[in-house]
C-alpha cells in the first residue's frame, strides 16, 4: 500500500510523459536507463549528460559510474526510478517486459529495445537517435560502426577459418547460433560457429556434438575453470585442449561480445586478433 501511495503521489507531481513524441526532445530530457548496451549508445551519441539513473550493470564508459543506480538488471528500486522524474525510461525488450509494463500503467513512457542481429543494432541507434531527437549524432555513430564491420568481413573473408565453439553455459551447455548476435560476431570476425545451425539464437548443446566437432577454438563465458573443462568426459583431445587455446573473460571481455553496442567492434577485432593468432600456428 505504501509503495502504491508514493507511486501515485510521485505521478501527481511530476505529471505523466506518455504524450511525448518522437523527435520532440531536449537537453532537459532525463533517461534512466536500465539497459547497458542502450547506455553505451546514448553516450557514444553525445547524450550522456540526460542519463539521470541506471542499472548496476551499466558500467560503461566509466564516467556512468556518478550516476545514481536504480538497482540491478533484474531487481529494481521502483520507487527510486519513479523519484528520478523520467522523461524516457529504456529497458530491454526481452528480458525486461514485465517491469516496462508495470512502469507504463504507472504513465512513464518506456521505450525497449532488443538487437538480435548486427543489423538490428544499426536500426537500433537510428531509432534511438529518432526517439532522442538527435538523428544526425546516431546517423553518424550507426555509419562509423557499419563500416567498421565491413571492414573487418573483408579482412578475414578469404582466410583460413577456426572452428569455434563459445560457451554461454554450464549447467546445461549452451552456446549460440550464426542466427544470434554473438553467432554473427563470430562469423565477421573469421571464425566458423561449430553450432551455426542451432534451431535457436541461444540454446541447449550436447557435450558429445562439441566433442565431435572438435574445435580450434573455445570461448568460455560460462563461468567454469580450465581444470574443470579438461576433466570433462572425451574433452581432452579436442583441438583447443590440445593446443592451449581456450579463453575466459579475463582474455576476452564478454560486454564486448554479449552487448549490442558500439564496443562490439573492440569485440570483433579481438575475435579476429585470436583467430589469426591460431593461423600462425597451424
Amino acid at each position: 500500500m505504501r509503495y502504491t501511495i508514493f507511486l501515485l503521489l510521485a505521478l501527481f507531481v511530476l505529471g505523466p510523459t506518455a504524450g511525448c513524441t518522437k523527435g520532440d526532445r531536449s537537453d532537459s530530457d532525463r533517461y534512466v536507463v536500465l539497459s547497458p548496451e542502450t547506455a553505451e549508445i546514448l553516450c557514444a551519441m553525445g547524450l550522456e549528460e540526460r542519463i539521470v539513473g541506471i542499472t548496476a550493470e551499466c558500467n560503461y564508459p566509466p564516467s556512468l559510474a556518478t550516476k545514481p543506480v536504480v538497482g540491478n538488471f533484474g531487481a529494481l528500486d521502483r520507487e527510486k526510478v519513479i523519484s528520478l522524474n523520467p522523461t524516457i525510461i529504456f529497458s530491454s525488450a526481452l528480458e525486461q517486459e514485465a517491469i516496462a509494463k508495470e512502469f507504463t500503467k504507472l504513465g512513464l513512457r518506456v521505450e525497449s529495445s532488443y538487437p538480435a542481429n548486427l543489423e538490428d543494432l544499426l536500426l537500433g541507434v537510428r531509432h534511438l537517435g529518432e526517439l532522442t531527437g538527435s538523428i544526425e549524432s546516431a546517423i553518424v555513430l550507426a555509419d562509423s560502426i557499419r563500416r567498421e564491420i565491413e571492414m573487418i568481413r573483408a579482412n578475414n573473408m578469404s582466410k583460413r577459418r577456426p572452428k569455434v565453439y563459445l560457451e554461454i553455459y554450464r549447467d546445461p551447455l549452451m552456446s549460440v547460433s550464426d542466427q544470434s548476435f554473438v553467432g554473427q560476431l563470430i562469423e565477421t570476425a573469421g571464425g566458423d560457429n561449430v553450432f551455426s545451425t542451432l534451431e535457436r539464437d541461444y540454446s541447449r548443446v550436447d557435450p558429445e556434438r562439441i566433442v565431435t566437432a572438435a574445435p580450434d577454438i573455445i570461448i568460455c563465458y560460462s563461468q567454469d575453470t580450465l581444470e574443470s573443462i579438461k576433466s570433462r568426459k572425451g574433452w581432452q583431445n579436442i583441438p583447443a585442449l590440445k593446443n592451449n587455446r581456450i579463453y575466459f573473460e579475463s582474455d576476452i571481455n564478454p560486454d564486448l561480445i554479449q552487448r549490442a553496442g558500439p564496443r562490439v567492434i573492440e569485440g570483433m577485432k579481438a575475435l579476429a586478433a585470436i583467430f589469426d593468432n591460431w593461423r600462425m600456428g597451424n
